[in-house]
């Protein structure tokens, strides 16, 4: 590889890493490249967002701000008027990202495959965003698609690269981590940046689709028919080990590197169809569904199952997304037929059912607690927030929004998403070693900040881990504009989905529907 400036900050993602799994291959010695970049870094667990996700996730990160200050709490918009599925991206951030404030600080910026990127930022450097919807526009230069393709380093994004029910994947993510990494090679070497930061994806699907073959004491493990499928976890971690190795050769030893996950995983047990609970107790009601659906009126299918569908002129309660863990209040003015004109009592009603639901298996409480939106998430953008968070008690069950079918079932998903992720910092500021206290997510991008000699503005949640908390005379970034997507109408792409666009699968094969 031609020698070229390397970056002076690194940002190594892991969807969905947990040091509970990397540790363990790390101390068998089958992570070397994760093992020394641990070896020589301050790290531990993380508290990430609730719910554990990845879209809330990987905006508390590079915001450095809560829910409440961002405005991002799932993949869908939460409190779409019309109970649709509009998709989410950049141009609902309620704020700006650290993209800009290095910008602003005269670095340039190079973001491989992070989630909640699309459409790309007015920033310098270059941008491979993660879109959510089918398209061709996903590269900042809009060439540079077709320079990796050139250069034999095609990057293919995500949405048409992941888990559709084969369980062949196993071995097919293994290469989609491969490429990342050939497209990684290149960019560094031929789009030099000050500060680079790529996610690696493929894990977390993995996770949550082949946990049951790996883990003998789950309670749906099973022999599985192929011994890839056993080793899934391992090859790809191996896979990411690989490519990490790569990156962190180009970079050297000097440069600041930061690892991160936006939520750990653990065991899947059932899903629990929140809607229909609703449905039971007389807070949702349905009816018979037009068969087709009547164009254009905007339903989210996840409101349809079995020929019925939410009537929403007869509801006082719902669930609104797949993944947000939280119910609405059918809102008059709010919602399009909205019928609440007094929020508290309903929702309090809601929330003594749901704290009262016990698992069918252990009658142990599903949730531990249903918190008010403008508690689970103040700030700014407490808005656009669902109005009750449930909390789980139990992480192995999945709150769905499905109307119809068993209140219970099996999750499909026998690996899911936990609370606590995981971080490291490389660099000269912390000193190398384990920590047992999580630290807060929002708290890493003013950490790597504060290690690059960068500023961030005052108004963020997070602080730098090397303040111990005192930040008396701190220096604090000037605010700035919140930067545009970057050509005219790429906002339009947080649009609703249509026919073509095969998002709403390929989330439920993600694990979030």
């Amino acid at each position: 590889m031609p020698h070229t400036a390397p970056p002076k900050a690194v940002v190594l993602g892991i969807d969905g890493g947990s040091l509970e799994l990397i540790e363990p291959l790390v101390a068998e010695g089958a992570l070397p490249v994760l093992g020394k970049l641990l070896a020589d870094s301050a790290h531990g667990p993380t508290t990430t967002t609730w719910p554990a996700h990845t879209a809330p996730g990987w905006s508390t990160f590079v915001t450095a701000r809560r829910p409440g200050g961002h405005g991002i709490y799932q993949f869908f918009d939460t409190q779409d008027p019309v109970y649709g599925d509009r998709l989410v991206g950049t141009g609902d951030y309620g704020c700006d990202t650290a993209w800009e404030w290095f910008a602003r600080q005269g670095w340039s910026v190079g973001l491989v495959n992070v989630p909640m990127s699309h459409p790309p930022r007015e920033v310098p450097g270059y941008q491979l965003t993660w879109p959510l919807a089918r398209t061709l526009r996903y590269s900042e230069p809009p060439g540079l698609l077709g320079e990796l393709a050139r250069a034999g380093a095609g990057f293919k994004a995500d949405i048409a690269a992941m888990f559709q029910g084969d369980l062949s994947y196993a071995e097919a993510a293994v290469e989609h981590v491969r490429a990342r990494g050939r497209t990684i090679q290149y960019v560094l070497r031929e789009r030099p940046v000050d500060v680079f930061m790529a996610v690696i994806t493929e894990i977390d699907r993995i996770c949550h689709h082949y946990w049951h073959f790996a883990d003998a004491c789950h309670d749906r493990h099973t022999a599985p028919d192929r011994q890839e499928w056993a080793d899934a976890i391992r090859a790809t971690y191996i896979a990411i080990d690989e490519v990490f190795g790569e990156i962190l050769d180009v970079v050297g030893d000097e440069t600041p590197v930061l690892l991160l996950s936006d939520h750990g995983f653990g065991p899947g047990r059932y899903n629990v169809a929140v809607n229909a609970v609703l449905a039971e107790a007389g807070l949702l009601a349905t009816r018979p569904g037009a068969a087709p659906p009547a164009e254009g009126d905007g339903l989210a299918d996840w409101f349809r199952a079995q020929g019925r569908e939410v009537d929403f002129t007869r509801t006082r309660a719902y669930m609104p997304t797949p993944g947000c863990y939280a119910v609405n209040a059918n809102l008059a003015g709010r919602q399009r037929d909205g019928m609440v004109t007094d929020p508290g009592p309903v929702l309090a009603e809601v929330a003594e059912l749901l704290l009262g639901l016990r698992a069918p298996d252990t009658g142990a409480p599903v949730f531990a607690a249903a918190l008010p939106r403008e508690d689970a998430y103040p700030g700014p953008m407490t808005h656009a927030a669902p109005d009750l968070l449930l909390i789980p008690a139990d992480e192995g069950v999945l709150a769905s929004p499905a109307i119809g079918g068993p209140l219970w079932r099996p999750s499909e998903q026998t690996g899911m998403h936990r609370y606590l992720g995981m971080w490291a910092l490389r660099g000269t500021s912390l000193a190398p070693g384990r920590r047992t206290a999580p630290v807060a997510l929002a708290d890493l991008m003013p950490t790597l900040l504060e290690e690059a000699g960068l500023t961030f503005p005052a108004a963020v949640h997070g602080r730098p881990l090397q303040w111990g908390g005192a930040e008396g005379g701190r220096a604090f970034l000037a605010p700035g504009e919140t930067a545009s997507v970057v050509a005219s109408g790429r906002a339009g792409e947080t649009a609703r989905l249509s026919e073509e666009d095969l998002t709403a699968e390929a989330l439920g094969a993600m694990g979030y529907l």
